[in-house]
């Protein structure tokens, strides 16, 4: 533990074992609800309404994609910080501009997927 870790814990009353359980419990509380959703068998129904073949297993998909492929390069955006009619302009530019490589079903799952989250809640 660094000299002024142990001097800023000491400062708050803490013995230098608290800060690692510290650690460990704010991680534990950071498990609840994710911030990018599940898609539910209500958001497959919704999303029928602009995407009439859509299922909720592609929903799943496109989160899944979302989180692990998008997620390995950038913090995530969670789907309601853009407005659902611009998922597909995101999407685009990220395989365009940054040369993201994503086949053409995997990208209309994840726009899909986010589209429809933004519009949930």
């Amino acid at each position: 533990m660094s000299r002024r870790l142990v001097q800023s814990t000491l400062a708050l009353g803490l013995a230098s074992w608290d800060l690692p359980l510290l650690l460990v419990a704010a991680l534990l509380a950071g498990c609840g609800a994710s911030p990018i959703p599940r898609p539910t068998a209500a958001d497959a129904t919704r999303a029928s309404a602009h995407f009439p073949d859509v299922t909720l297993s592609e929903l799943e998909q496109g989160r899944s994609l979302y989180v692990s492929r998008c997620g390995s390069c950038h913090i995530l955006k969670r789907p309601s910080e853009l407005a659902p009619d611009r998922w597909q302009g995101e999407v685009s530019e990220m395989r365009e501009k940054n040369g993201v490589k994503l086949s053409d079903v995997e990208a209309r799952a994840i726009v899909r997927y986010l589209t429809t989250a933004a519009t949930s809640g």
